[in-house]
């Protein structure tokens, strides 16, 4: 399995996520997709300000959301107290730039997307198989509406083929655990760009990630599912780091204008905020960041971050979309003078 992993690279930690009822929110994620969930807590003072942007006296309750014993493909989520908060994505947009959708592998598609139907989601379509090119495998897959309108899309690695991407997939995640409820943590998180190979850029120098697959999406199926244009070409290249879960699908609409979330994507709004990825040397990525001349939303700076830890973070705009990408080192306290 070792030739579909970067060793050194840093998959999604953590999808951050501003919530409109933070207890339904749990809920979702608790009791349907069956991650743990910590007890709420409240985040305020100086360094919750300034990471955020928000004035002076503002505040957030919030909750982690994991698979114990697995430090990928978690949810942070935030309720931020303050007024006329914006929904990020609006309702019925099916693709917009920015990040875009939290994505969960199960064993029955079928049945857990009744499940989730059940509860009063809205599914785009029926669980749709199809094949990608040049034997990357065949996933089934469903789009559906979930808590503070983040798309939430469910995978059947339907593949059984060793030799496919797909089918190595299956074969990882099996052995890589499951929630109660029988879905994983985030495996996959969509962003859509505008510039898809700044975005690879982006992490490949800093988040030392590998491409996993490159894929141009036209079927007819592809674009029933995702909610497009019968002729709509979206190119898709899968950014993978040290473990199969937490992977990036970064997308381009290639034939086809979208709406754009990325102005919105900022706290105390309402959605998908931002990534956090872990890496070992802040500094490395600083540079690489540098380099590709990356706009800054916060520089680096000590925190005691909620389910992150006393780590040392920077936050920048993807050069590919200007979506929000928290960089973070985990600093031992002792040292931390």
């Amino acid at each position: 399995m070792s030739s579909i992993i970067a060793p050194n690279g840093s998959p999604l930690n953590t999808a951050i996520i501003g919530v409109d009822d933070l207890e339904q929110s749990i809920k979702f994620y608790r009791d349907l997709i069956g991650l743990t969930v910590s007890d709420k807590f409240d985040w305020s003072g100086k360094d919750f300000e300034n990471i955020w942007h928000l004035p002076s006296g503002s505040y957030a309750f919030g909750s982690f959301c994991e698979l114990k014993g697995c430090n990928v493909g978690r949810v942070l989520l935030l309720d931020f107290k303050a007024k006329n908060k914006e929904l990020i994505r609006p309702k019925n947009i099916s693709r917009a730039y920015g990040l875009f959708n939290l994505n969960f592998y199960t064993d029955d598609i079928e049945s857990d997307t009744k499940k989730f139907e059940d509860k009063g989601y809205q599914i785009w379509s029926k669980p749709t198989y199809y094949e990608m090119s040049e034997g990357q495998g065949s996933p089934t897959e469903v789009i559906f509406d979930g808590p503070d309108n983040v798309a939430i899309n469910l995978v059947e690695l339907t593949d059984d083929d060793p030799t496919s991407k797909v089918g190595q997939m299956k074969i990882y995640t099996q052995q890589h655990g499951r929630t109660p409820t029988g879905l994983t943590p985030v495996v996959t998180s969509a962003h859509t760009t505008r510039n898809i190979d700044l975005a690879v850029e982006f992490h490949r120098k800093v988040l030392q990630n590998d491409l996993l697959i490159d894929e141009i999406l036209s079927s007819e199926e592809q674009n029933d599912f995702l909610q497009l244009p019968n002729d709509a070409k979206t190119a898709v290249k899968f950014m993978q780091g040290n473990h199969m879960f937490g992977k990036i699908a970064l997308s381009q609409p290639m034939n086809y204008e979208c709406h754009d979330m990325v102005p919105d994507g900022i706290a105390p709004n309402i959605g998908y905020i931002a990534q956090a990825f872990e890496v070992k040397d802040l500094r490395i990525s600083e540079n690489a960041i540098t380099e590709l001349n990356c706009e800054i939303y916060k520089q680096r700076q000590l925190v005691d971050f909620p389910g992150l830890g006393h780590v040392e973070i920077i936050i920048v705009r993807s050069p590919g979309s200007g979506a929000l990408q928290l960089i973070f080192q985990q600093i031992n306290p002792e040292k931390s003078d």
